[in-house]
């Protein structure tokens, strides 16, 4: 089985104390140059697809009083999978682990109780497998399955009075099988710290239901959980945000998007659904002005606010046989800029785009510019710039 779970998971690191500085990862003064062929007849673009995300699964954070007194869980469809996974603690400044699951959990839906041991319901041996294959992920979790004699609808989850009051839990449900789903987009995978966060969010799948209630969180990598202000009209969700963080970007580690809905089923149900997404918060430490194409390839100008090292990609297309142009091959640039306006020069590698059978006037199409040493993508630039 596989499980959807992996999307929830967020690296966490050491931050720096200034909330908008990033380390420098790649410090290297050196200027590199190279270009590879790209797949012929396959589509090649340089560009921010943005996010498109459909969930059927919710999740919650919950603590052994809450499972003490037994946590309601309501399940659209048949043969949902239920995960419990224990969260470490704080005690006066030290992290203290937590590996164990509460003994004798039950499961109820309102006429009968069954232990989370039955046969019905654990899945020993893919828990097993799990553990062993994703031991970071799944070593302290517990997998189980409603047994689709129980149903769907109201469940209970329930300890028999053991948990520890204070430890935590986050509980995910995967509705697989539920027609209700929450989609969610957003038009870019990177936003700007001066810029604004833009989404949307509506029902999907094959149903009827209608948005009840929506909140929308952007989290940092260090956890730190911003609200993100949105509007709900009819049966869509939206939200233009400027963004506000003080949070540090940390160079290799994403932001997330979370988006926590409640729809109303054909039976006048609540059913939850909570859709994530990664996105980059990027710092805006160099901009492209303009690019000017030569036959020895691009001119990029470029405003550079923060002294850094700096990469660009471009697609080169050239025509085949029918006069249409195809994706002929990436060519690379990277090096060290300092602050102010500068230039970089970006080679095309002719004989070899000579060697790909399409022919000229070659150009390019596609440019993505990238910090290199702090890990983000600052542009996406799309055009027609003839190498000649």
């Amino acid at each position: 089985m596989k499980f959807i779970f992996l999307q929830f998971f967020v690296l966490i690191g050491v931050f720096a104390s200034n909330a908008f500085a990033q380390e420098i990862l790649n410090k290297s003064r050196e200027s590199i140059h190279f270009s590879q062929y790209v797949e012929p007849g396959v589509e090649q673009r340089l560009v921010d697809t943005g996010s498109n995300e459909q969930s059927r699964v919710f999740f919650r954070k919950i603590n052994g009083a809450d499972l003490n007194r037994g946590a309601e869980l309501m399940i659209d469809a048949k043969q949902a999978i239920i995960q419990v996974s224990p969260l470490d603690r704080v005690d006066k400044g030290r992290r203290i682990t937590n590996n164990g699951i509460p003994q004798g959990m039950t499961l109820s839906n309102g006429s009968e109780r069954r232990r989370v041991d039955d046969d019905s319901i654990a899945l020993h041996r893919k828990s097993q497998g799990l553990r062993q294959n994703f031991p970071a992920l799944y070593g302290r979790a517990h997998v189980m399955r409603v047994p689709e004699d129980m149903g769907r609808g109201r469940f209970t989850l329930k300890t028999n009075g053991n948990a520890r009051p204070d430890d935590e839990y986050i509980v995910y449900v995967l509705d697989k099988h539920s027609d209700i789903a929450l989609d969610m987009q957003t038009p870019s995978k990177r936003f700007s710290r001066t810029g604004r966060l833009t989404l949307n969010a509506r029902p999907g799948g094959n149903t009827s239901a209608k948005l009840d209630s929506v909140s929308a969180s952007l989290i940092a990598p260090n956890g730190k959980r911003y609200p993100v202000m949105g509007q709900l009209r009819g049966n869509a969700y939206s939200a233009d945000w400027p963004i506000q963080v003080d949070a540090p970007s940390v160079p290799g580690e994403l932001w997330s998007i979370e988006v926590h809905s409640t729809l109303k089923n054909q039976r006048n149900e609540l059913v939850e659904r909570v859709a994530v997404t990664a996105v980059d918060i990027y710092s805006e430490t160099a901009a492209v002005s303009t690019i000017d194409g030569n036959p020895k390839g691009l001119t990029l100008s470029l405003n550079v606010n923060d002294a850094g090292r700096y990469e660009a990609r471009a697609l080169v297309f050239g025509r085949d046989g029918n006069g249409d142009y195809q994706p002929a091959m990436l060519a690379y640039q990277a090096g060290w800029f300092e602050a102010g306006q500068r230039e970089m020069m970006l080679p095309i590698d002719n004989i070899k785009l000579k060697t790909t059978g399409l022919v000229g006037p070659y150009q390019v199409r596609n440019v993505q510019f990238l910090d290199q040493g702090r890990m983000s993508v600052l542009d996406y630039l799309q055009g027609s710039w003839t190498l000649r």
